[in-house]
Protein backbone atom coordinates (compact mmCIF):
# COMPACT_ATOMS: atom_id res chain seq x y z
CA UNK A 1 0.00 0.00 0.00
CA UNK A 2 1.65 3.51 -0.91
CA UNK A 3 1.62 6.17 1.31
CA UNK A 4 -1.03 8.80 1.54
CA UNK A 5 -0.18 12.56 2.01
CA UNK A 6 -2.42 15.47 1.90
CA UNK A 7 -1.50 18.93 0.38
CA UNK A 8 -2.88 22.00 0.55
CA UNK A 9 -2.97 25.32 -1.87
CA UNK A 10 -2.37 23.18 -4.94
CA UNK A 11 -3.51 25.35 -7.55
CA UNK A 12 -0.14 26.69 -8.62
CA UNK A 13 3.51 27.04 -7.39
CA UNK A 14 4.46 25.15 -4.52
CA UNK A 15 1.51 23.18 -4.22
CA UNK A 16 1.00 22.02 -7.67
CA UNK A 17 4.64 20.91 -8.19
CA UNK A 18 4.51 18.86 -4.74
CA UNK A 19 1.60 17.01 -5.89
CA UNK A 20 2.98 16.09 -9.28
CA UNK A 21 6.61 15.36 -7.39
CA UNK A 22 4.47 12.94 -4.58
CA UNK A 23 2.50 11.36 -6.74
CA UNK A 24 5.63 10.52 -9.34
CA UNK A 25 7.61 9.63 -6.25
CA UNK A 26 4.65 6.58 -5.69
CA UNK A 27 2.55 8.64 -2.64
CA UNK A 28 -1.21 8.61 -2.94
CA UNK A 29 -1.96 12.50 -3.06
CA UNK A 30 -5.11 14.21 -1.80
CA UNK A 31 -4.32 17.88 -3.69
CA UNK A 32 -6.51 20.87 -1.58
CA UNK A 33 -7.69 23.75 -3.75
CA UNK A 34 -9.44 26.36 -2.35
CA UNK A 35 -12.03 26.38 -5.39
CA UNK A 36 -12.08 23.02 -7.22
CA UNK A 37 -13.44 24.61 -10.46
CA UNK A 38 -9.98 25.71 -10.81
CA UNK A 39 -8.44 21.91 -10.69
CA UNK A 40 -8.26 21.73 -14.64
CA UNK A 41 -4.40 22.35 -14.40
CA UNK A 42 -3.94 20.12 -11.23
CA UNK A 43 -5.99 17.37 -13.14
CA UNK A 44 -3.57 17.39 -16.56
CA UNK A 45 -0.54 17.58 -14.54
CA UNK A 46 -1.23 14.27 -12.89
CA UNK A 47 -3.61 12.56 -15.43
CA UNK A 48 -1.34 9.79 -15.03
CA UNK A 49 -0.84 9.71 -11.26
CA UNK A 50 -2.38 8.82 -7.73
CA UNK A 51 -3.65 12.27 -7.45
CA UNK A 52 -7.31 12.66 -6.33
CA UNK A 53 -8.07 17.16 -6.15
CA UNK A 54 -9.76 17.85 -3.52
CA UNK A 55 -12.02 21.18 -2.37
CA UNK A 56 -10.29 22.35 0.84
CA UNK A 57 -10.00 26.24 2.11
CA UNK A 58 -8.14 25.54 4.98
CA UNK A 59 -10.08 28.57 7.10
CA UNK A 60 -13.33 26.80 6.87
CA UNK A 61 -13.45 23.76 9.68
CA UNK A 62 -16.23 21.84 7.39
CA UNK A 63 -14.28 21.52 4.80
CA UNK A 64 -10.80 20.51 6.54
CA UNK A 65 -12.85 18.06 8.40
CA UNK A 66 -14.34 16.45 5.18
CA UNK A 67 -11.20 16.07 3.84
CA UNK A 68 -9.82 14.25 6.43
CA UNK A 69 -13.11 11.94 6.60
CA UNK A 70 -12.44 11.16 2.99
CA UNK A 71 -8.60 10.31 3.14
CA UNK A 72 -10.04 8.28 6.10
CA UNK A 73 -12.84 6.23 4.27
CA UNK A 74 -10.84 5.81 1.13
CA UNK A 75 -7.32 5.12 2.34
CA UNK A 76 -7.63 3.98 6.13
CA UNK A 77 -4.14 6.10 6.40
CA UNK A 78 -1.97 9.68 6.30
CA UNK A 79 1.28 9.96 6.30
CA UNK A 80 2.18 13.28 5.74
CA UNK A 81 0.65 17.06 5.21
CA UNK A 82 1.84 19.43 3.57
CA UNK A 83 0.52 22.74 4.84
CA UNK A 84 1.45 24.89 1.59
CA UNK A 85 -2.25 27.47 1.29
CA UNK A 86 -0.83 30.84 2.31
CA UNK A 87 -1.48 34.34 1.06
CA UNK A 88 0.89 37.36 0.95
CA UNK A 89 0.22 40.87 2.27
CA UNK A 90 2.59 43.72 1.80
CA UNK A 91 2.40 47.62 2.67
CA UNK A 92 3.58 49.40 6.16
CA UNK A 93 1.63 48.75 9.05
CA UNK A 94 -0.06 51.41 9.85
CA UNK A 95 -1.26 51.03 6.56
CA UNK A 96 -3.14 47.46 7.18
CA UNK A 97 -6.68 47.64 8.38
CA UNK A 98 -7.70 45.23 10.84
CA UNK A 99 -10.00 43.41 8.23
CA UNK A 100 -6.78 42.42 5.85
CA UNK A 101 -4.94 41.57 8.98
CA UNK A 102 -7.24 39.46 9.58
CA UNK A 103 -7.58 37.94 7.02
CA UNK A 104 -4.33 37.21 6.72
CA UNK A 105 -3.95 35.39 9.74
CA UNK A 106 -7.15 33.23 9.27
CA UNK A 107 -5.50 31.51 6.11
CA UNK A 108 -1.65 31.11 7.27
CA UNK A 109 -1.98 30.47 10.75
CA UNK A 110 -5.09 29.15 11.90
CA UNK A 111 -5.74 27.58 8.54
CA UNK A 112 -2.05 25.62 9.10
CA UNK A 113 -3.31 24.96 12.56
CA UNK A 114 -6.67 23.59 11.83
CA UNK A 115 -5.36 21.72 9.52
CA UNK A 116 -2.84 20.12 11.34
CA UNK A 117 -4.94 19.26 14.25
CA UNK A 118 -7.65 18.05 11.81
CA UNK A 119 -4.86 15.49 10.75
CA UNK A 120 -3.41 13.96 13.65
CA UNK A 121 -6.25 11.75 14.63
CA UNK A 122 -5.69 9.65 11.89
CA UNK A 123 -1.86 10.34 11.63
CA UNK A 124 -1.56 8.85 15.20
CA UNK A 125 -3.93 5.67 14.25
CA UNK A 126 -1.37 5.37 11.13
CA UNK A 127 1.46 5.19 13.68
CA UNK A 128 3.29 8.63 12.86
CA UNK A 129 3.86 11.02 10.14
CA UNK A 130 5.30 14.08 8.79
CA UNK A 131 4.07 17.64 9.05
CA UNK A 132 5.45 19.93 6.41
CA UNK A 133 4.56 23.37 7.60
CA UNK A 134 5.59 25.94 4.36
CA UNK A 135 7.20 29.09 5.77
CA UNK A 136 9.48 31.64 5.05
CA UNK A 137 12.19 33.65 5.03
CA UNK A 138 9.78 36.18 6.49
CA UNK A 139 9.21 33.92 9.22
CA UNK A 140 12.74 34.71 10.61
CA UNK A 141 13.85 38.58 9.14
CA UNK A 142 11.06 41.06 9.55
CA UNK A 143 11.57 43.01 6.15
CA UNK A 144 10.06 46.75 6.65
CA UNK A 145 6.74 47.03 4.63
CA UNK A 146 6.20 43.30 4.35
CA UNK A 147 5.36 43.37 8.60
CA UNK A 148 1.98 41.75 8.45
CA UNK A 149 3.03 38.67 6.52
CA UNK A 150 5.98 38.70 8.52
CA UNK A 151 4.22 38.28 11.50
CA UNK A 152 1.97 35.33 10.21
CA UNK A 153 4.93 33.42 9.32
CA UNK A 154 6.36 34.61 12.55
CA UNK A 155 3.56 33.12 14.67
CA UNK A 156 3.61 29.65 12.42
CA UNK A 157 7.40 29.17 13.25
CA UNK A 158 6.59 29.37 16.97
CA UNK A 159 3.22 27.13 16.39
CA UNK A 160 5.59 24.48 14.73
CA UNK A 161 8.55 24.77 17.47
CA UNK A 162 5.95 23.65 19.86
CA UNK A 163 4.02 20.69 17.89
CA UNK A 164 7.46 18.95 17.67
CA UNK A 165 8.33 18.60 20.61
CA UNK A 166 4.39 17.77 21.48
CA UNK A 167 4.37 15.38 18.39
CA UNK A 168 7.48 13.65 18.97
CA UNK A 169 6.23 11.28 21.17
CA UNK A 170 3.74 9.96 18.71
CA UNK A 171 6.45 9.17 15.92
CA UNK A 172 5.22 12.63 14.15
CA UNK A 173 7.91 15.09 12.92
CA UNK A 174 7.40 18.42 12.08
CA UNK A 175 9.76 21.09 9.53
CA UNK A 176 9.48 24.03 8.59
CA UNK A 177 10.25 24.77 5.04
CA UNK A 178 11.52 28.77 4.73
CA UNK A 179 12.23 29.56 1.12
CA UNK A 180 13.23 32.83 -0.34
CA UNK A 181 12.16 34.46 -3.88
CA UNK A 182 10.39 32.15 -6.00
CA UNK A 183 8.61 32.32 -9.42
CA UNK A 184 5.25 31.31 -7.85
CA UNK A 185 2.11 33.27 -8.20
CA UNK A 186 2.80 34.98 -4.93
CA UNK A 187 4.89 37.21 -6.71
CA UNK A 188 2.33 37.52 -9.92
CA UNK A 189 -1.11 36.77 -9.59
CA UNK A 190 -1.76 36.21 -6.03
CA UNK A 191 0.82 39.51 -5.02
CA UNK A 192 -1.58 41.19 -2.55
CA UNK A 193 -0.70 45.15 -0.96
CA UNK A 194 -3.13 46.29 1.63
CA UNK A 195 -5.49 48.88 0.03
CA UNK A 196 -3.90 51.71 1.45
CA UNK A 197 -0.35 51.00 -0.07
CA UNK A 198 -0.31 53.09 -2.86
CA UNK A 199 -2.23 56.37 -1.03
CA UNK A 200 -0.90 59.72 -2.34
CA UNK A 201 -1.26 60.94 0.74
CA UNK A 202 0.24 58.14 2.96
CA UNK A 203 3.34 59.10 5.47
CA UNK A 204 5.26 56.26 3.44
CA UNK A 205 4.35 57.38 -0.19
CA UNK A 206 7.94 58.35 -0.30
CA UNK A 207 9.27 54.66 -0.08
CA UNK A 208 6.30 52.98 -1.32
CA UNK A 209 7.30 53.14 -5.52
CA UNK A 210 11.08 52.88 -4.86
CA UNK A 211 9.73 49.53 -2.92
CA UNK A 212 7.93 48.07 -6.01
CA UNK A 213 10.67 48.92 -8.30
CA UNK A 214 12.96 46.88 -6.08
CA UNK A 215 10.56 44.15 -5.36
CA UNK A 216 10.28 43.67 -8.74
CA UNK A 217 14.14 43.94 -9.72
CA UNK A 218 14.85 41.40 -6.90
CA UNK A 219 12.16 38.74 -8.38
CA UNK A 220 13.47 39.18 -12.08
CA UNK A 221 17.06 38.61 -11.02
CA UNK A 222 17.41 35.75 -8.18
CA UNK A 223 14.00 34.24 -7.88
CA UNK A 224 14.26 30.47 -8.86
CA UNK A 225 11.79 27.67 -10.36
CA UNK A 226 9.33 26.93 -7.88
CA UNK A 227 9.89 22.83 -8.12
CA UNK A 228 13.19 23.00 -6.33
CA UNK A 229 11.14 23.46 -3.23
CA UNK A 230 8.54 20.94 -4.44
CA UNK A 231 11.00 18.54 -5.17
CA UNK A 232 12.41 19.14 -1.43
CA UNK A 233 9.06 18.74 0.23
CA UNK A 234 8.87 15.26 -0.89
CA UNK A 235 12.42 14.11 -0.04
CA UNK A 236 11.36 15.68 3.65
CA UNK A 237 8.69 13.45 3.39
CA UNK A 238 10.71 10.55 3.51
CA UNK A 239 13.55 11.83 6.09
CA UNK A 240 13.01 9.35 9.24
CA UNK A 241 15.05 12.49 11.08
CA UNK A 242 14.27 15.89 9.15
CA UNK A 243 15.58 19.41 10.89
CA UNK A 244 13.00 21.55 12.26
CA UNK A 245 13.83 24.31 10.22
CA UNK A 246 14.87 24.08 6.40
CA UNK A 247 16.40 27.10 4.97
CA UNK A 248 16.09 27.08 1.38
CA UNK A 249 16.79 28.81 -2.48
CA UNK A 250 18.50 32.06 -3.22
CA UNK A 251 21.10 33.21 -0.95
CA UNK A 252 19.22 30.93 2.11
CA UNK A 253 22.77 29.67 3.46
CA UNK A 254 24.42 33.21 4.04
CA UNK A 255 21.22 34.81 4.62
CA UNK A 256 21.00 32.41 7.27
CA UNK A 257 24.40 33.00 8.42
CA UNK A 258 24.05 36.75 8.65
CA UNK A 259 20.60 36.37 10.60
CA UNK A 260 22.74 34.26 13.27
CA UNK A 261 25.76 36.04 13.40
CA UNK A 262 24.88 39.85 13.21
CA UNK A 263 23.57 42.14 16.03
CA UNK A 264 20.70 43.57 15.12
CA UNK A 265 22.13 47.00 15.76
CA UNK A 266 23.68 46.51 12.58
CA UNK A 267 20.44 45.03 10.89
CA UNK A 268 18.98 48.14 12.02
CA UNK A 269 21.31 50.30 11.12
CA UNK A 270 21.50 48.71 7.32
CA UNK A 271 17.63 49.31 7.01
CA UNK A 272 17.92 52.77 8.22
CA UNK A 273 20.11 53.31 5.45
CA UNK A 274 17.95 51.38 2.80
CA UNK A 275 15.12 53.44 4.01
CA UNK A 276 17.50 56.63 3.24
CA UNK A 277 18.38 55.64 -0.54
CA UNK A 278 15.01 54.57 -1.50
CA UNK A 279 13.50 58.22 -0.15
CA UNK A 280 16.49 59.28 -2.55
CA UNK A 281 15.98 57.46 -4.97
CA UNK A 282 12.14 58.57 -5.33
CA UNK A 283 12.73 62.12 -4.95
Amino acid sequence: MSKVVLITGCRSGFGLGAAVAAGRAGYTVYAGLRDLDTADGLRSATADLRVHPLQLDVTRPEERGAAVARIAEEQGRLDGLVNNAGVALGGFLEQVEEDELRRLFDVNVFGAWGMTRACLPLMRQTGGGVVIQVSSMSGRVAWPGLGAYAGSKFALEGLSEAWRHELQPFGIRVVLMEPGAYRTDIFGRNRTLCRNARAPDSPYAPWMASLDRLFAKVVDRIARDPQEVSDRMVELLDDPRPPLRVPFGPLARPRERIRQLLPFALTELAFAQAFRWLRDDQA
